[in-house]
């Protein structure tokens, strides 16, 4: 706004993840501010006293080279008043601008954190650059103290994380999940459940302006209570992703899910679970991704892994398979879940038979599997492993289905655990076969997302969604399952107990929406 004067007033706000004496004192610590960004050049203390100081400033804004020394005063008096709320006003008294004056305004937000408001007003004193640029000058102004707040929000972020547990930072607890559509379809599935009849543009355009939208809270979660008594608390997180994206620009999907996690952050949320293709940053990107973000995470992945066990061993319960006998295809094998699955089966099963793309991937799991008992082969072709195959675990996620569903032979027991879950949701008018969706949990108590997830009922969820639930009932706030190939089977059977601890276990048999009893299990009677 500019004043009839040739002043100009900016202002901005933020909500910062910390109390107000904790902001206060990184406010005033201003000797290390050339720490957090690197356009200040300068800022040096010439006196101090427990309510003023003088400080000399030398800043790079937008490549606009500003200097200056203002005095700054603390402003006690509206605290004596209002305990929630302090103020630090601030005036050049010298330097590059005709005026510089303002005041910094922290207060406690009713939701946690301190809001912290920023007010200046700033004259050049140059009338005819003034006119020419002083609308550009403060926009370079204010941009440089909203990256000041956004570099305080990072730190003070990073210390909730690091020092959690200590009465005297924000506390942070609960869990977060992270989901997606799983193709354009669920996209447009999605929008339509805001409004039945909407208009929707063109499939190009919508689903940049969907790229392109921040990362959100879709559904908050005040209350979770487990059968143990115990309660925890959290947020469905929508990450504007779609699985075609990672064809075109894994590196952008990447960002989104940092986007994502930092959604979670500013929640204060114990930790979030990387749901759907979200996981690919914490199997290809390991410790690097951790880097960019101070929340800890998790896949769900060893949970996901057990419940898909789990399941395949009471359907073969069942269908009384001998699985010492038993033909076990794993496709997508050499991933972080089927690799899991596949050791786990090795243990049991006569043979076991892995798909890879990779040639060289093959040739790890064959070595991999090499110390259990089971007889191993290798596959590139998909249906060609099936054909043969008394259990099949489907660990591939892919848009498109990944199998045909004739190439099953008569008695097999198939789980998939993909998402989406492409064979689980086929139509078929096949009977002689079982197919139900793996690595899903039942739950102690309904969970909605926001949205439809592709899931028959509100009290199951996705493995991977429910380990982050568990293990923020257990307050076990760490990287549980992350990077690939760490799931092992004393894991698997410590998330299982923590999980049935609270209520959680095995879902029921679906296949799609339709719930699958165990006497038709029982009708297959794999020979």
């Amino acid at each position: 706004m500019k004043h009839p004067e040739g002043e100009f007033v900016i202002s901005t706000s933020r909500v910062l993840p910390a109390h107000r004496w904790q902001v206060l004192r990184l406010f005033t610590q201003v000797e290390d501010y050339p720490g957090y960004l690197p356009e200040i050049s300068e800022c040096r203390v010439l006196s101090r006293s427990r309510t003023e100081a003088v400080t000399q400033w030398k800043v790079d804004m937008g490549k606009i080279p500003i200097s200056w020394t203002e005095k700054d005063i603390l402003d006690l008096r509206h605290s004596a008043i209002d305990m929630r709320r302090c103020v630090i006003r601030f005036q050049a008294i010298e330097g590059d601008l005709e005026k510089f004056e303002g005041q910094w305004t922290l207060q406690e937000h009713v939701l946690g954190g301190t809001e912290v408001f920023f007010e200046a007003t700033l004259k050049i004193g140059v009338p005819i650059l003034e006119q020419a640029m002083g609308g550009l000058v403060s926009a370079k102004v204010l941009s440089y103290f909203e990256r000041l707040l956004s570099a305080f929000e990072e730190i003070l972020t990073a210390q909730s994380y690091e020092e959690r547990g200590s009465h005297h930072v924000r506390s942070v607890g609960g869990f977060g999940v992270i989901g997606h559509p799983y193709n354009y379809q669920h996209l447009i599935h999605y929008f339509k459940s805001f409004k039945k009849d909407i208009h929707l543009p063109s499939q190009e355009f919508l689903t940049k302006l969907f790229e392109l939208t921040p990362s959100y809270v879709s559904h908050d979660i005040p209350e979770f209570r487990a059968t143990s008594g115990k309660t925890t608390y959290g947020a469905f997180i929508a990450c504007n992703i779609i699985p075609e994206m990672l064809i075109v620009d894994i590196e952008r999907v990447v960002a989104k899910v940092v986007e994502s996690c930092k959604v979670a952050e500013k929640l204060g949320l114990g930790i979030v679970a990387l749901g759907g293709f979200t996981s690919i940053a914490g199997e290809r990107y390991g410790e690097e991704f951790l880097k960019r973000i101070h929340i800890p995470v998790t896949t769900g992945n060893t949970l996901t892994a057990a419940l898909a066990v789990e399941g395949v061993l009471k359907a073969a319960r069942l269908c009384d398979l001998d699985l010492s006998k038993a033909k076990v295809a794993v496709i997508g094998g050499a991933g972080d879940i089927g690799s899991a699955c596949a050791r786990a089966m090795a243990e049991k099963a006569g043979e076991i038979l892995i798909t890879s793309r990779s040639v060289e991937n093959l040739e790890l799991m064959r070595k991999m599997l090499s110390v259990y008992p089971a007889k191993f082969s290798g596959f590139q072709d998909n249906n060609e492993a099936v054909r043969d195959a008394d259990i099949v675990i489907a660990a591939a996620s892919a848009a498109q289905s990944i199998v045909k569903i004739e190439n099953f032979k008569s008695g097999a027991i198939i789980c998939d655990i993909g998402y989406p879950k492409n064979i689980a949701y086929s139509d078929t008018d096949r009977r002689d076969i079982l197919i139900f969706a793996g690595g899903i949990c039942s739950l102690p108590q309904e969970f909605q997302a926001g949205f439809d997830i592709g899931l028959p009922s509100s009290k199951v969820l996705y493995g991977c969604f429910s380990e982050a639930i568990v293990l923020a009932l257990e307050e076990r706030y760490e990287n549980y399952s992350w990077g690939k190939g760490h799931i092992r089977k004393e894991k698997m059977a410590e998330i299982l107990a923590m999980a049935r601890k609270h209520g959680f276990d095995l879902a029921p048999f679906f296949w799609g929406h339709r719930l699958v009893t165990d006497e038709e299990v029982k009708s297959l009677r794999v020979g």
